[in-house]
């Protein structure tokens, strides 16, 4: 059996409900089904270059909430995402972060040093 990733929970808000994202190996697995696309593929269209087309964002967040939510919460998530678009864009950072998060090695995620540090972007200049 596969071992799950480390993955843990965001939150975000749409109409007045929450739900929690939270992909595991199936929400990914689904999205790869849903999109036609695979996983990396994806993440360079959302993550890097930011030109995944708006239906697949919704999938994105969709897929995230299947762990924790039933189809029908689902459903009407989708719907409202998909009929004032601006909810997509007040939750972003936490659809990108759910989706991310558990594609990124751990020893990065655990690193003490961070690139955008002042400090450590001054010593690179020297």
């Amino acid at each position: 059996m596969i071992k799950d990733i480390l993955n843990k929970p965001y939150k975000m808000e749409i109409e007045g409900k929450n739900y929690t994202l939270d992909y595991d190996n199936k929400a990914y697995a689904a999205l790869e089904q849903l999109t036609g696309k695979g996983i990396f593929r994806i993440y360079d269209d959302f993550v890097v270059k930011n030109n995944l087309k708006y239906s697949d964002c919704i999938e994105v967040a969709c897929c995230a909430m299947m762990k924790n939510h039933t189809e029908g919460e689902i459903a009407n998530a989708r719907i409202a995402l998909n009929d004032k678009k601006f909810l997509f864009l007040q939750n972003i950072a936490p659809i990108t972060l759910a989706f991310v998060e558990p594609l990124t090695p751990p020893e990065i995620l655990q690193s003490k040093k961070g690139v955008n540090k002042k400090s450590d972007l001054k010593k690179k200049k020297k």
